[in-house]
């Protein structure tokens, strides 16, 4: 149990970096005169990532759930399905990003 808490602790922790990372990039961006009305880069931009950041935040409620879940022992096997859920989630959220990473960040 030990080790499932600090792997979840570890995956909220990164997550709320990256969440605090993209509110930093998209204000640092706005004063840059970057909005997202600026053209159709910017609001391609915002837009994908946008969601991408908001899915982030849904993954990292929900293992945040999990993690004070199995804080509480409240995390039986038979509740390990919970878990398992979350994990492809956020593997899913992880795949998606390198993707836009890929295309955004070193193919423009």
């Amino acid at each position: 149990m030990g080790v499932l808490l600090v792997q979840q602790a570890q995956k909220v922790a990164r997550g709320l970096f990256f969440i605090g990372m993209q509110v930093y990039e998209f204000s640092h961006f706005h004063h840059l005169g970057l909005g997202y009305t600026t053209n159709l880069f910017s609001q391609t931009f915002y837009t994908l990532t946008g969601f991408h950041g908001a899915h982030v935040t849904l993954g990292v409620i929900w293992l945040g759930t999990v993690l004070i879940q199995a804080f509480r022992g409240k995390l039986p096997p038979e509740k390990a399905m919970n878990l398992e859920i979350a994990a492809l989630y956020w593997h899913f959220v992880d795949v998606v990003w390198i993707v836009l990473f890929t295309v955004i960040y070193l193919l423009v």
